[in-house]
């Protein structure tokens, strides 16, 4: 998500709470954004929006310690993902628009366990200042195990099934989209045989709601879910929840058809690492008798 810096905003932050004992916080939000020549209003209105919101959860109190941990790369990018992900029913009204900018008002909430687990995922991202190190430590790591397997035989093998709307309905369509997305992988091969499949992906669209904001302007929040089996007894679910905002003028099946690629292509990629990591555990077993993977 990018932002045009340009007038100074003011967000007013505040939280129903700020502790355990509370499930979400309220954010609310000021900003502006000049309007550019040949752009749409709803165009100039949706960046400031998503500038609002950037902005009224990086004021947060709860994220003050964050600030003195992490560097501002890290730290936008943590909030980028709270963004991204984590806000839940988003609303804004304009303030003021004129054919030089537009003003608006944002109110939205985020849960603090989704706060907690980001967090924890940004400190967990080591820093290594020393590029020598790191180049030494690769070439290490190389000499000791090879990373990725050499024949076909220990390619894992990966059914994507159709992807699942809540009225029952299929599409493959979409399950073409995402074999596209992740073939070529050196941990697995894509198989059209479910039954002799390592894990199987399944795609499900599980809301698709637009509501109109106003007289111009539509909002479309989708729910998606990449359920993947094969990873753990249990079959995993990845999750993505993203609320986007649209003018009238704009096609609902062409913003819904982009989003859900979109979701599709963020739920992809942690099932993939996680794949990656498991086929990874298994060839260190293999052929060293002991896991380096931690």
């Amino acid at each position: 998500m990018k932002f045009l810096w340009i007038f100074s905003v003011f967000c007013l932050v505040s939280s129903s709470a700020f502790s355990q004992e509370y499930e979400s916080i309220e954010i609310k939000g000021n900003a502006c954004e000049k309007s550019i020549e040949g752009e749409s209003p709803s165009s100039t209105r949706i960046r400031a929006i998503d500038k609002a919101v950037f902005l009224s959860i990086k004021n947060l109190d709860i994220l003050s310690e964050d600030k003195k941990k992490l560097n501002d790369h890290d730290l936008n990018v943590m909030i980028y993902r709270l963004v991204d992900d984590y806000v839940e029913d988003l609303s804004s009204k304009v303030v003021k628009s004129d054919e030089n900018k537009t003003c608006v008002e944002t109110l939205g909430y985020i849960q603090l366990s989704n706060i907690n687990n980001v967090r924890q995922e940004a400190l967990k991202t080591p820093e290594i200042h020393d590029d020598n190190l790191l180049v030494q430590i690769v070439e290490d790591v190389s000499k000791e195990v090879t990373l990725n397997p050499k024949d076909a035989e220990n390619l894992a093998l990966l059914y994507v099934s159709d992807l699942e709307y809540y009225n029952g309905s299929k599409s493959k369509k979409y399950a073409d989209f995402l074999k596209e997305e992740i073939k070529e992988n050196p941990y697995y091969y894509i198989t059209d045989e479910k039954d002799l499949a390592d894990y199987i992906m399944t795609p499900k669209l599980l809301k698709a709601k637009v509501d109109s904001l106003d007289a111009t302007h539509k909002r479309l929040h989708m729910v998606l879910s990449l359920d993947v089996d094969g990873l753990e007894e249990n079959v995993v679910n990845i999750f993505q929840n993203r609320f986007i905002l649209f003018s009238n003028e704009d096609s609902e099946q062409s913003i819904a058809s982009r989003l859900i690629k979109k979701l599709i292509i963020q739920a992809s990629k942690s099932a993939v690492r996680q794949i990656e990591r498991k086929e990874q555990i298994k060839l260190e077993r293999r052929s060293l008798g002991r896991q380096l993977t931690e």
